[in-house]
């Protein structure tokens, strides 16, 4: 979309759209190709636009290079057609596109893009050839689908206790995984829980333990809920008693907790083995 068709910047660089993208592109192609310091202002406003007009003037044989790298660097809109404007797709194709160009933008212009402007520029900017770009960016496409296939791994999650699951696992990672959670917002819902795996760097092996790890977590813990009046202990047995309670508990065909719960019963009510002290 053109604005400001009657500006500065409009008449430096005659039969150019002028819209966000393009002037997104001269913003970072003057600031970081050509260490021009250009004060920090809104995308595509009239200040950004007058300041590279008022560069264009101070260096108007910049503007056929400009016009020359525009054809060679843009590739047409319709390349990006597949990529969604917003949600967790483009954010992990930025972060992924990043590694692929090697390009770091730090100025707050390029913050405020949101994520799939913000991929757009970094192939804009990224000087090589049409043939590399289209191969990445296809690449892209390719891995983007590979990575949804790794989604079934938390499917245990989409249940109606999917917010108590989620928060469990919140808690869970920011215990046992404090590095992966340190920076992070903590999430409630499957669709954040993806998004926050998306960026951690665990590996598909990593995230199935994790997930195991916390569906034990809340087995437990819906068992004490449905059993107010258990409690869990912990203690150490040696081989022997161990064998001994194993084999009991085969005999009879009884859990070793129950083999437990009626001994200590029996002993209670009868008294036949142990003395009273």
């Amino acid at each position: 979309m053109q604005t400001n068709e009657n500006d500065n910047l409009s008449y430096a660089l005659p039969g150019w759209a002028l819209n966000s993208r393009e002037v997104v592109w001269l913003w970072f192609f003057l600031t970081e190709r050509e260490n021009v310091r250009l004060d920090d202002c809104s995308l595509n406003s009239p200040t950004m636009r007058d300041q590279i007009a008022q560069y264009l003037d101070y260096k108007p044989q910049l503007r056929d290079e400009l016009n020359s790298a525009r054809e060679r660097e843009l590739l047409p809109e319709e390349a990006f057609g597949w990529i969604e404007k917003t949600g967790r797709q483009p954010k992990w194709l930025v972060a992924e596109a990043k590694k692929k160009t090697n390009l770091k933008l730090y100025s707050s212009v390029f913050r405020t893009l949101s994520s799939k402007p913000q991929l757009i520029a970094l192939f804009d900017l990224w000087k090589t050839d049409f043939s590399r770009k289209e191969g990445v960016l296809y690449r892209l496409s390719v891995d983007w689908n590979e990575h949804l296939q790794t989604d079934k791994i938390f499917i245990w999650f989409k249940d109606q206790d999917e917010r108590g699951k989620c928060s469990l696992a919140w808690s869970w990672l920011e215990k046992n995984k404090p590095e992966l959670t340190r920076i992070e917002k903590p999430f409630t819902r499957l669709a954040e829980l993806l998004e926050f795996f998306d960026h951690s760097g665990a590996s598909s092996g990593e995230k199935e333990l994790y997930v195991e790890k916390i569906k034990r977590r809340w087995s437990t813990q819906k068992t004490r809920e449905n059993n107010p009046n258990k409690k869990q202990y912990n203690f150490e047995l040696t081989n022997n008693i161990n064998d001994a309670l194993d084999k009991l508990a085969q005999d009879h065909h009884l859990s070793r907790t129950k083999i437990l719960e009626k001994l200590i019963l029996s002993e209670t009510e009868y008294r036949l083995y142990l003395a009273p002290q």
